[in-house]
């Protein structure tokens, strides 16, 4: 199985309610879908991805949403200089 790779723009929504919003580029691998065992949710896991500004703005660690203009949304978090978002496995 391969990963299918998804890369666009965005706007990057802090989780906590601040009225603030960043416009970013975005790179996300997405893992295909094994087969479901049982009832229930598929585990969530942690997967690296790439959140780029789109202007000269620093984005501070935390958790956000990503908003694709392309549709769809993401969780993401920042801690350090590494981005991850939330992947069903």
């Amino acid at each position: 199985m391969n990963n299918h790779k998804r890369k666009g723009h965005g706007r990057l929504i802090p989780t906590r309610p601040t009225g603030v919003e960043y416009r970013v580029e975005y790179g996300l691998d997405i893992l295909p879908e094994g087969p479901q065992h049982g009832r229930g949710m598929r585990p969530l896991r942690w997967t690296k991805c790439l959140v780029r500004p789109a202007s000269t703005h620093r984005i501070p660690d935390g958790t956000y949403f990503l908003h694709a203009d392309e549709g769809g949304v993401f969780q993401v978090k920042y801690t350090g200089k590494i981005w991850e978002y939330l992947a069903a496995a």
